[in-house]
């Protein structure tokens, strides 16, 4: 390295810091640094271009003067993407929000009530419409289910946002300094944003260990930008997601690169860092099991050869192991003594946790927030870690063992999607392990594309076939007319609704595939059919088909247009109209149907027969108006998957013949709903 360069490179840091510190002044602080010192007013944007390009600078500069070269870009391009994800959290609106708020009230109580009694801290935070947190526990505190670890890894942040809050106290006595204003708040969300970019950058760091660094910073960049991770260091930073997946990564890293050779201390950090990052999210623990299968798989060996001496070595490093991780680990334990009197504690406010009934297709390939089908660049890290199985197993096969434990785990969850959350969040920890995947997967893609150049070529010609099928689909479905100008907006919409129809969610194969053969249905029914499937959640064994509503996905054939009238959507049925019923698990159902017969002087009854599956049912009359009709249906009529059902009344009369209506379409009733309803979850006694 030449010295002669050194002023250059610091200049270049300087200017990513000076651009760093106005845009997070600027959101903790409310106030430009720039502005008050000079007057001059710059927008967010321009100021994380100046700092991305003293970023750029930097890089390169370091690329041709540094003997690490890769390892400077990396650094370099993370220093770019602090004053660049600052200024997207500035223009996306990050805050406080969501979970965020309850990790929050932790650590407003610990600085300054020095306590765990959260019923305060949950009123200052405007929280009283959550009546089950203040539900009493044993020692009279109000009710959390969220960990500690995020106070841990925020405070220097939050006893920033406190300093700021005093200082602007002194021209603003509005602000309060009591931990709840915009100082406190923002700052956790700077801190969001830091520890999600110490993560990649050990995320990097362990991709390194088993591909050229290249493959490896492209890693880090494919998962920090393809993956759900964006949306929690720009969007949603209060989320404990970024913190969460930096200590994993540290962690995993440390594991890795110590792997075979670890000191007893090295043994014990370890420990400590995984008792840490278990404080953050709970799933962590499972990542523990990296250590731990190392150590079985090399005490196995020794017990079969009696190796007294290495054997108890190899035991004091487990039993450091552990009791580090117990250190780790001791302020969760703190807490939850404090709120619920023991060491070791389950919140009731907390989702349950449905073991024998894990949603594991859903959480992987569904639309509906599956992993691979909202981050499809983790998909390529799956089969990467496959791929690893015969050139390093020590990582691999401990790796995929996690990831088989973790989505059983998160899979079991009762709100298994995450509720209103973006993407598969509770699989934080997993980026840094599955960017390894991905980059083996770029790294052995490459070897192919050098010895076989004619496979890209095939890809690339059979992508724009694809694209011509779907063009000419387009002109023959009349989205546009053959010879008129139209936007590539609209022709590209119609092409992508012809993919979807033709392949469905493409990320969500092979799960849509199966479906589709089970059920003898397109593929594209499952993301919305299957995802979405009654009686999958055992506390609500009843569903409901809003005809004339959000109905779309379940209707076939013999409805007309979508109506309304007397403050009621219905559909109009022809003779038999048919409908699909996407079940978990066949069971015995009462399907209930609200409906009008059309009706005229003179006419016959009409009547109702319900079909499941080919399966006819007793009919029933129906009198004039609005009325519920019920049908009580066993078990066997119906099957896990999409079942058939029709609706066939005893006639159809055209308007028209019956008086001097215009309308000439044979109407049999009016469908406002179908209702299916089965036992309670207390008096179920299947599985």
């Amino acid at each position: 390295m030449k010295g002669s360069w050194l002023p250059a490179r610091i200049g270049a840091g300087i200017g990513v810091f000076v651009a760093a510190l106005e845009l997070a002044g600027r959101s903790i602080a409310r106030a430009s640094l720039i502005e008050r010192a000079t007057g001059a007013s710059l927008d967010p944007v321009t100021i994380a271009l100046v700092g991305v390009a003293a970023a750029a600078c930097g890089a390169a500069l370091s690329w041709t003067r540094v003997a690490h070269r890769v390892d400077a870009l990396v650094v370099w391009i993370l220093l770019a993407a602090l004053p660049a994800g600052l200024a997207a959290q500035l223009s996306l609106g990050a805050r406080l929000q969501s979970d965020g708020f309850y990790y929050f009230a932790h650590l407003r109580s610990l600085w300054f009530d020095h306590d765990q009694d959260l019923a305060n801290d949950y009123r200052l935070l405007a929280m009283e419409s959550k009546t089950n947190l203040f539900v009493p526990t044993v020692t009279g505190h109000a009710q959390s289910a969220w960990t500690i670890g995020p106070s841990l890894v925020w405070a220097p942040f939050f006893a920033v946002g406190d300093a700021v809050a005093r200082y602007e106290q002194q021209s603003d006595p509005a602000l309060k300094t009591d931990g709840t204003s915009f100082p406190y708040r923002q700052a956790v969300c700077v801190a969001g944003l830091l520890w999600g970019l110490l993560g990649l950058y050990f995320t990097y760091r362990l991709s390194a260990l088993f591909v050229p660094k290249g493959w490896a910073a492209a890693a880090m960049i494919a998962v920090g930008g393809g993956s759900f991770l964006l949306w929690y260091l720009v969007k949603e930073p209060s989320m404990t997601h970024a913190p969460s997946m930096a200590t994993v990564a540290g962690f995993t890293w440390a594991w890795a690169a110590s792997r075979g050779r670890r000191t007893l201390w090295q043994w014990a950090a370890l420990g400590l860092l995984a008792g840490l990052m278990g404080t953050i999210r709970w799933q962590n623990v499972l990542f523990a099991l990296l250590p731990a299968l190392e150590w079985v798989a090399a005490a196995v060996p020794l017990l079969r050869t009696r190796a007294i001496q290495p054997l108890r070595v190899l035991t004091l490093a487990g039993l450091a192991f552990t009791a580090a991780a117990v250190v780790g680990f001791l302020p969760q334990m703190l807490v939850w003594k404090a709120i619920y009197g023991q060491y070791f504690a389950v919140s009731p406010v907390g989702p349950q946790i449905r073991w024998w009934a894990p949603r594991i297709s859903d959480i992987l390939w569904s639309s509906r927030n599956g992993l691979f089908a909202t981050s499809p660049i983790l998909y390529v890290g799956a089969i990467g870690l496959v791929l690893m199985i015969r050139s390093s197993p020590g990582f691999a096969l401990p790796a995929l063992a996690i990831f088989a434990a973790m989505t059983f785990f998160n899979a079991s969850i009762q709100d298994w999607w995450g509720s209103a959350a973006y993407g598969m969040r509770r699989f934080d920890g997993m980026v840094p392990i599955l960017a390894v995947g991905v980059a083996v997967a770029l790294e052995r893609l490459s070897g192919l594309v050098a010895r076989a150049p004619q496979v890209v070529a095939c890809t690339a010609a059979a992508l724009l076939v694809l694209w011509n099928l779907t063009f000419m689909q387009a002109a023959l479905s009349g989205v546009f007319g053959i010879g008129e100008s139209v936007s590539f907006e609209r022709v590209g919409a119609a092409q992508g609704g012809t993919i979807e129809r033709w392949f469905g969610h493409p990320f969500s194969f092979p799960a849509n595939a199966i479906f589709a053969l089970r059920n003898r249905r397109p593929m594209s029914s499952y993301d919305v059919l299957w995802t979405g499937r009654f009686l999958a959640d055992p506390s609500q064994p009843y569903a409901r088909i809003d005809v004339g509503g959000e109905d779309g996905p379940f209707l076939s054939n013999g409805w007309y247009a979508a109506e309304e009238g007397g403050g009621v959507t219905f559909r109009w049925a022809a003779e038999r109209a048919s409908l699909v019923v996407p079940l978990d698990h066949a069971d015995d159902l009462r399907v209930l149907v609200r409906v009008m017969p059309f009706g005229f002087a003179g006419g016959d009854p009409q009547t109702l027969t319900l079909v499941v599956n080919s399966v006819s049912h007793t009919a029933v009359p129906l009198v004039s108006g609005w009325q519920t009709v019920e049908v009580a249906t066993p078990a066997s009529d119906w099957q896990s998957g999409v079942s058939d059902v029709a609706l066939v009344f005893r006639r159809a009369i055209r308007p028209s013949d019956t008086s001097g209506s215009r309308d000439s379409r044979p109407l049999a009733a009016a469908v406002d709903w179908i209702a299916l309803r089965g036992p309670s979850p207390a008096g179920r006694t299947g599985s």
